[in-house]
């Protein structure tokens, strides 16, 4: 495929992702126009919760090329985003269109058009190519309804109704779910609250933020922890033969960072009573860690733990069975007093209403979301990318790459596979997620621990050392992989093009 330099591109949203791409469209010759139906760029950090924070550090949350002009909390706080990426759109100067809906995208001779609703009326515009970067995070909060809760008198929320933490107080609280915004909810409530009761299926592994006095980046970030994490493609003949030949290495070092989390647990009930160790317990999940390591995976808040030890919030494992007047039944008998149900149970399977029936047919056909070649492109939908469906740990380098790897193929200057193997690429993916990874409704959309390897593949493909911190040896193995590393990607991929004679190959790496 050829797009020229100059041709206009639609960008789908204006979250981190949208943005991220938008700017290494720009870069290379294109025109990005971004449509974003709300009122304010940011995705999901525009609707988010109070005193919410980035489980990621600050350093590895930025545009490549554009650092934060202030000095951030180290996981910073939604607002602290949102005024980083209002001053980078600033700078960057990005056509970014707020309240402009769009509303169907139709097939045309050169392109797309798309069709979308602003303040003036419905509009037109023709596009050559179209970049779908709305996220799985914005919309479609998963609200299941529970039976007989139309006889509730309290309140049924989700995080994204709480707008003031005052809804906590001197309330009794059920807090259902386990992900980063079920913990989250549950932690704020517990100080404000008369009591939080959390109720989950299961328990899940969570990430600790510091790991025997090492902040856990240092094991998640690095090339070396990287080089650890199991996935569904190894980008060397050195790290194929580790995962094949000495997986036992693999298992063994995941085994030790699980039994270091789980001390750490347990020593939160250190001199506590009978009940608390019994709270903490309650805690353990069934199932190895690295099942875990998943967009939903959560960064254990600071407080959790010790507010379940001394009974601020007390667990269940259980699953609700119906509500009543002002209590909430589980499915193990128990009865909770309530008056704020806070339902955190994440997010419906991605969908895409605007797309045509044929696309969306192809794209909305799995429950854990649509499994991308590259992350990035159907086979079988000509003209269309996605952005930030590659959800990761490294989540803006990511965008940012796979953006450069999708302007190569725009350019003509890497060629696909046949569909047939980009197909059995997809699939090989979506099982080893499948089997690999715990369920939820965006798996197939995402990276997640597995960045370094993404990466790694994308930046070979393009010709690219992806090996930030070379030539010091140690930095490049033991020193914590930040977005600043991958800055000067595109120039180093234009030097290279400029001596390159042949067109570029994808590897035959599913990823």
């Amino acid at each position: 495929m050829v797009i020229e330099k100059g041709s206009r591109i639609a960008v789908i949203g204006a979250g981190i992702s949208g943005i991220a791409a938008a700017n290494v469209l720009k870069k290379n010759g294109f025109v990005p126009i971004v449509f974003e139906k709300h009122e304010k760029i940011g995705g999901v950090w525009a609707t988010a919760y109070p005193d919410v924070h980035l489980q990621n550090i600050y350093t590895q949350y930025h545009l490549s090329d554009f650092d934060w002009s202030f000095k951030p909390d180290l996981h910073p706080t939604g607002a602290q985003i949102m005024r980083y990426l209002t001053e980078a759109v600033d700078r960057l100067g990005l056509d970014i269109r707020l309240r402009h809906e769009v509303l169907e995208v139709q097939e045309s001779e050169n392109g797309w058009l798309i069709r979308y609703e602003n303040e003036e009326g419905i509009r037109e515009e023709p596009f050559a190519f179209v970049l779908l970067a709305a996220g799985q995070y914005t919309d479609g909060k998963n609200l299941p309804h529970f039976m007989d809760q139309e006889d509730f008198t309290g309140k049924i929320i989700t995080e994204r109704d709480v707008t003031s933490l005052d809804v906590f107080d001197g309330k009794r609280v059920v807090v259902i779910g386990y992900g980063k915004s079920a913990l989250d909810m549950a932690t704020l409530a517990a100080e404000r609250s008369a009591q939080v009761h959390h109720v989950f299926r299961a328990a899940n592994w969570l990430i600790p933020e510091w790991i025997l006095g090492a902040h856990f980046t240092y094991a998640l970030f690095t090339r070396f922890g990287n080089v650890m994490m199991t996935s569904w493609a190894q980008p060397t003949a050195m790290e194929r033969f580790l995962h094949s030949k000495l997986s036992f290495v693999i298992s063994s070092f995941w085994d030790l960072i699980q039994s270091i989390v789980l001390y750490q647990l347990k020593r939160t009930g250190r001199g506590k009573d009978e009940a608390a160790q019994e709270r903490l317990k309650t805690l353990i999940p069934e199932h190895k860690i690295l099942m875990d390591f998943r967009s939903s995976g959560a960064l254990g808040p600071e407080n959790y733990y010790p507010l379940v030890a001394e009974g601020k919030i007390l667990p269940y494992r259980s699953e609700i069975e119906c509500f009543s007047q002002d209590a909430v039944q589980l499915q193990n008998g128990t009865v909770i007093p309530c008056d704020v149900g806070v339902v955190s149970t994440g997010y419906l399977t991605p969908a895409f209403p605007f797309l045509p029936d044929t696309y969306r047919s192809l794209l909305e056909a799995e429950k854990d979301g649509p499994q991308l070649y590259r992350h990035m492109l159907h086979p079988h939908i000509p003209r269309l990318a996605f952005a930030g469906f590659n959800h990761g740990y490294m989540h803006v380098p990511s965008a940012e790459i796979a953006t450069q790897w999708l302007c190569a193929y725009l350019r003509g200057e890497l060629e696909l596979p046949s569909s047939a193997e980009m197909e059995r690429s997809i699939e090989h993916v979506r099982e080893w997620k499948r089997a690999n990874i715990k369920f939820e409704n965006a798996r197939s959309c995402a990276v997640s621990t597995r960045f370094q390897q993404y990466i790694d593949i994308l930046l070979m493909e393009l010709e690219v050392s992806p090996y930030r911190k070379l030539p010091n040896p140690l930095a490049e193995l033991f020193s914590r992989y930040e977005a600043s590393d991958y800055k000067g990607v595109y120039e180093e991929y234009e030097r290279a093009r400029s001596k390159r004679t042949t067109t570029l190959k994808t590897l035959p790496l599913d990823t």
